[in-house]
């Protein structure tokens, strides 16, 4: 009778498990298939590159503000319901973008879009570290990351083919019934975890300070790719997002509720693994954003082969990520983490000898080293934050989580998207667009943005083995 319990309380676990990942993936297949398909959707839309990267950084910017509000609410009204209704939020928006018709609109609809998406990022992990216990996190948090990287691999070979087909709109198309049969998953399997905080209240000024500031940080940094960065409304946006930031964080020391809960920064090693998970998103959301552009744009591949290219290295991070997962359980988190970083650095240095002559092929061996970085480094650190957090605040935690890594794209996508362009035109040798620049310019401005993010996570490597922090097992 005792196996019979046991049994039957391990199938409801890997079950919750099976809805989770029906979540990740579809908000995988969402990120893959429109990174991939950014060229495209810039000529077809006939739009620059600096309004096409709106096209991520208004959902990246509404994924940051939202992954604020979930961890709280989740921890208040509980974690179920809010996801259910996250995965439908994500089905309809899907739908809205394969409709809109131009890409104003397309903006529009990715921000309601990345209201589902960021349920789905934020109670992914939360609901995953409920229902497993410790000595199984981290094997099962590996587990998820890779179905997120098979996700990734799917995403770029089969949007690139159907969009090659049929239009840059299947792309959406394809994801509505996606959101639908996952929502169905999580009403079936997913139990109702009881919320842990109902007295708590949920921080709205905080929230939208924090969204003000990255939109007004964002748009200085497109708006300056035209207007120059000494232009006088670029100046005043980026003085606008700096008070907005202060702001903030006074605001969070002085409420009695934050949405940014400094006592899990009472931690140094929560604090050093939070930064380092902001540091690493920087890197390689500002060069993950432009190898899309760079593959068509200088190599001169089609979508379908600039999707296979991304396919593959997507892959290669499903398979190690649940390896890193099962490190981590037994070398402990931390160490994993290091190795995670030292591979990134390899595989940037590596990308760094890219060249115009590059084949599909050279191209891909030279992404690879990068690739195993990212799954060396991805789960041991969202377990070893997660181990750290009070049972309590696993919500607004893994919301943490979200959030910096959310930070650390915007600011990768923007911050880098502009040095991008800047350097684009400096090696062009006038002020150009990145989409009608020579293959030689972007070439040389694609370089030197992989030897820019190896100086960011050789930082990031050195600060953590300074660090005299006791680290966890």
């Amino acid at each position: 009778m005792k196996t019979n319990v046991l049994s039957e309380e391990t199938a409801r676990k890997w079950a919750v498990l099976l809805a989770v990942i029906a979540g990740l993936l579809v908000h995988a297949l969402n990120h893959s298939i429109i990174q991939a398909a950014l060229p495209t959707l810039s000529q077809e839309l006939q739009t620059d590159f600096a309004t096409i990267q709106w096209v991520l950084l208004g959902f990246q910017i509404t994924l940051t503000v939202v992954i604020l509000s979930v961890g709280r609410l989740a921890d208040m009204f509980g974690k179920r319901g809010i996801y259910i209704a996250g995965l439908l939020c994500f089905a309809l928006a899907s739908l809205l973008c394969a409709l809109a018709p131009n890409v104003y609109f397309l903006i529009g609809f990715r921000v309601l879009q990345s209201a589902g998406a960021a349920v789905i990022t934020v109670l992914s992990m939360a609901i995953v570290a409920e229902v497993f216990p410790d000595e199984e996190k981290g094997r099962v948090l590996g587990i998820s990351a890779g179905a997120n990287s098979f996700g990734h691999f799917v995403g770029p070979t089969l949007g690139g083919y159907l969009i090659g087909q049929f239009g840059w709109r299947i792309g959406f198309f394809i994801l509505v019934p996606c959101g639908l049969v996952a929502a169905l998953l999580a009403a079936r399997y997913i139990p109702a975890l009881l919320p842990s905080g109902a007295s708590q209240h949920f921080d709205v000024w905080g929230a939208a300070l924090i969204g003000a500031t990255l939109f007004t940080f964002s748009l200085g940094l497109t708006f300056g790719q035209h207007a120059g960065f000494a232009h006088t409304i670029v100046l005043l946006l980026f003085a606008a997002s700096a008070v907005g930031i202060a702001a903030f964080l006074l605001l969070e020391r002085r409420i009695p509720h934050p949405v940014l809960d400094f006592y899990l920064f009472r931690s140094r090693p929560f604090t050093l693994h939070l930064a380092l998970a902001g540091l690493a998103a920087i890197a390689t959301s500002g060069v993950t954003f432009l190898m899309p552009f760079f593959m068509q744009l200088a190599l001169r591949l089609n979508i379908l082969q600039v999707g296979f290219v991304m396919a593959i290295v997507s892959i290669e991070i499903a398979l190690i990520a649940p390896a890193a997962g099962y490190l981590a359980d037994r070398l402990g988190a931390h160490r994993v983490t290091l190795l995670g970083l030292a591979g990134l650095i390899a595989g940037f240095l590596a990308a760094s000898t890219a060249s115009v002559n590059d084949g599909q092929l050279v191209f891909l061996l030279r992404m690879l080293p990068m690739g195993l970085g990212i799954g060396l480094f991805m789960s041991p650190n969202s377990t070893v934050i997660l181990a750290i957090a009070p049972r309590g605040r696993l919500g607004v935690a893994s919301g943490m989580v979200g959030l910096t890594r959310m930070l650390g794209q915007t600011t990768g996508i923007a911050l880098l998207g502009a040095v991008f362009a800047a350097n684009v035109s400096r090696f062009a040798g006038a002020a150009v667009d990145v989409t009608v620049a020579s293959p030689l310019a972007i070439s040389q401005a694609f370089r030197t943005q992989f030897l820019i993010v190896a100086v960011v996570v050789a930082f990031a490597l050195l600060w953590s083995l300074r660090s005299k922090s006791e680290q966890p097992a």
